[in-house]
């Protein structure tokens, strides 16, 4: 096998067997499926990629620092770190293996959810995102493709540990080699312009993900990601509802906020959001083939229920 680990080799650090071929790339990681032989338990492999392909000792610093930061942020919509380390100067993070369908495979297949869908799996990236910021974490690259709707209806939002990694200090040499720490099509104007990223800026990628998924159309989109960049920071999107008659002006309005240009004229936090998302995420039907039957018990919806409950 030619991996991560070098031709022939599959054991990472005499405790991690990795599978045969990557579960997925992209310009800053490298995923690979893992089994911890030690605890006899599934896991995901996560490597990171140098831009230039060259060792970045700097790199290599924040991603451990940051690693042990995003290891700290327990929640259930976010995949557990369990180990990291260094192979021949290759930073990784052994993670829980995530089983589902992402964002971004969902909505090519459906072409659009339903309101009360689309309001439930924002409404579930909210409160992943008010832990996070909470924490002083901020996501920098929320898109469809880093949200995974797993068979039980929870969402996992992925990649917490390689966006964290960067920041501002790194956009010379990202920019230099081609690489941005985020995804054109979800970047707020802000990042952008000046390269900084705020809870704000998460909120904005959050609007491009629902508008995503009530339209089934990015709100931007162009030939390249320069012209795509300049409508993000100037340019005013198609309106929801000119879209798609059946979603509610306040869920459409809301929609319209999060894509504000300005960060201060945007929702004041995720938490906000969240309660303007939930009374949207009602009559929720059952999707085949990616959602497990409804009559199935569901240990995590049976503690939400119970947990909903308290205080009210």
């Amino acid at each position: 096998m030619t991996g991560p680990l070098g031709e022939g080799s599959r054991m990472l650090n005499d405790r991690y067997a990795l599978g045969p071929a990557p579960l997925g790339r992209g310009g800053m990681g490298e995923v690979w499926p893992g089994h911890d032989t030690r605890l006899d338990r599934e896991v995901a492999v996560k490597f990171l990629r140098f831009p230039d392909d060259s060792q970045d000792e700097d790199m290599v610093r924040r991603f451990s620092r940051e690693s042990r930061i995003t290891a700290r942020l327990r929640h259930p919509g976010v995949p557990a770190v369990h180990d990291c380390g260094t192979k021949d100067g290759r930073p990784y993070l052994v993670m829980e293996r995530v089983h589902g369908v992402s964002l971004a495979d969902l909505i090519a297949e459906q072409e659009r959810l339903s309101v009360g869908w689309a309001a439930c799996v924002a409404a579930q990236v909210c409160s992943v995102l008010s832990a996070a910021h909470r924490a002083s974490l901020v996501h920098r690259d929320l898109k469809p493709g880093n949200l995974v709707l797993e068979p039980d209806g929870t969402v996992k939002v992925l990649d917490f540990g390689l966006a964290v990694a960067l920041d501002r200090t790194d956009m010379s040499q990202i920019t230099r080699t081609g690489h941005t720490p985020g995804t054109p099509a979800y970047m707020a104007p802000e990042q952008l312009l000046e390269g900084r990223t705020t809870p704000l800026s998460d909120l904005y990628a959050l609007g491009c993900t629902l508008y995503e998924m009530l339209t089934g159309q990015r709100v931007f989109t162009a030939s390249t990601s320069f012209a795509l960049a300049s409508k993000q920071v100037s340019d005013s999107p198609t309106r929801v509802e000119s879209l798609r008659a059946d979603v509610p002006a306040p869920l459409a309005g809301l929609v319209e906020e999060l894509l504000a240009k300005r960060p201060a004229d945007r929702p004041a936090d995720a938490n906000e959001v969240y309660r303007r998302l939930i009374e949207h995420a009602t009559s929720l039907e059952p999707i085949p083939g990616i959602l497990h039957p409804p009559l199935l018990p569901s240990p995590h919806r049976m503690y939400g229920a119970a947990l909903a409950r308290v205080f009210g």
